[in-house]
């Protein structure tokens, strides 16, 4: 049996829409797999860096809180040889000088413990909660 005229192309228009609609859902697969890869390129490349420099940043903090615990040895001992200094007759110009040094010793550890409390919290606490909400919503993508 021969088609007619409007049978070929309803056909026809049949045709094009299957096609177009396999056409279509093979780009959007193709366009969630090309997301997925490119964020998870994005998780494979840009998180494990972020996440080394938080790494490296707890290690450098870490180690200037080891220092601001010997430096509080280091002003213990100058305050107590200032104290001895200061007990002698012959000594108490070092006693002074010794305790002057201790003073300024003190300020600029208050002030390294300072920079120490905001390098936490304005650097490594909000690059910390960023990698983490990036590993959340890159894994949930």
């Amino acid at each position: 049996r021969k088609m007619s005229r409007t049978e070929e192309v309803n056909k026809m228009t049949e045709n094009v829409y299957k096609f177009t609609s396999q056409t279509r859902m093979s780009l959007f697969a193709c366009h969630v797999t090309c997301v997925y890869h490119h964020q998870q390129g994005i998780l494979d490349q840009f998180n494990p860096s972020l996440k080394n420099f938080v790494t490296m940043g707890k290690h450098y903090e870490k180690a200037l809180t080891g220092v601001t615990v010997a430096a509080k040895g280091y002003f213990d001992a100058l305050v107590k040889l200032g104290e001895l200094a200061s007990d002698s007759q012959g000594s108490k110009e070092l006693g002074d000088t010794l305790f002057q040094m201790a003073e300024v010793h003190r300020q600029i550890q208050v002030q390294l413990e300072d920079v120490l409390k905001l390098f936490h919290s304005e650097l490594l606490a909000q690059l910390e909660q960023k990698l983490e909400l990036d590993i959340k919503y890159l894994t949930v993508c």
